[in-house]
């Protein structure tokens, strides 16, 4: 098996494919990167899951957590490079891998819709605009962390007497009682996992008329339209990826708060799992590489 090796690292877990191979999924992400044992660990653990007969020429990572700054990114294409005997190894942040795997080497704006948020904007002569990728802390909104957090605070509100009614009470019966709530979201490792896979629930209780579901899954399109909107610099197409992006009703309501805060709506490009083919970009095409000065870190 060779070929490129194209890596994308989220919070809640990482993928790998070798050329035109199968999808190697892992699920323990990253969170951030603030100290050298955390990039020791994550090429450690990156470089467990690529098959022993591969023959990896370049690599392309799309990192989660990429400080603007930070040695965290050069350490990690190092370690990689030196682990998989890599020719070359680009780490690049998220953004700018789902940006190339969505709309490719042009200007426009792309919003990665997962379990953050990070939006980023292109235009020809101008440095690149990243938009939120402040983690789930700081930022976030309206990601998949955001979504599922309002959606177990409303069932519990509600099983509290302190929230109005909803259909998120039963979907959150699957997870326990108040206090396994609780506990499980104390306990995630990372610590957005527990609270972001709920969101899937909220979605389909909007889907299913919940007006509760409904409020929160509208206002978490409300806070992307924001994001794009001050991620934006330039004409040309708005690009929606990550898991959120496969629920066509978050894409629909996405599409209306772009509409309310009046930015162009015709040409929206949704690519759900776009990270693995920008990886594959960025490691192959030396040459866009300039535009996204600051958000890439390469080791040759």
């Amino acid at each position: 098996m060779s070929g490129t090796l194209a890596i994308d690292v989220g919070q809640t877990g990482f993928r790998v494919r070798v050329g035109d191979g199968d999808v190697i999924h892992s699920s323990r992400g990253v969170t951030a990167l603030t100290e050298e044992s955390h990039v020791r660990s994550l090429a450690a653990r990156i470089a467990a899951q690529v098959p022993v007969d591969a023959d990896v020429d370049r690599v392309g990572v799309g990192l989660s957590g990429f400080v603007e700054g930070s040695s965290a990114p050069y350490v990690l294409a190092s370690q990689l490079q030196e682990a998989l005997g890599a020719r070359s190894v680009v780490v690049a942040a998220d953004a700018v891998t789902a940006f190339l795997g969505t709309i490719g080497a042009r200007p426009g704006t792309v919003v990665i819709c997962g379990t953050g948020i990070a939006a980023l904007g292109i235009a020809t002569g101008a440095a690149p605009r990243r938009i939120d990728a402040r983690g789930y802390l700081l930022g976030d909104f309206g990601s998949g962390f955001w979504i599922g957090q309002r959606g177990l605070h409303a069932a519990l509100d509600a099983l509290e007497g302190r929230g109005e009614p909803t259909a998120l009470v039963d979907s959150s019966r699957r997870l326990g009682s108040a206090a396994d709530i609780y506990l499980q979201a104390m306990a995630s490792t990372p610590p957005p996992k527990f609270v972001a896979e709920f969101a899937p629930d909220v979605l389909r209780a909007a889907g299913g008329g919940d007006a509760v579901a409904q409020d929160i899954v509208r206002a978490a399109a409300a806070e992307l339209a924001r994001t794009i909107r001050a991620a934006r610099i330039s004409a040309g197409p708005i690009g929606l990826t990550g898991g959120l992006v496969r629920a066509q009703l978050f894409v629909d309501e996405v599409r209306d708060a772009l509409g309310r805060i009046e930015l162009p709506v015709d040409d929206i490009l949704v690519h759900a799992d776009a990270a693995l083919d920008g990886a594959r970009v960025i490691a192959d095409d030396s040459s866009i590489r300039p535009a996204f000065a600051g958000l890439i870190a390469v080791k040759e």
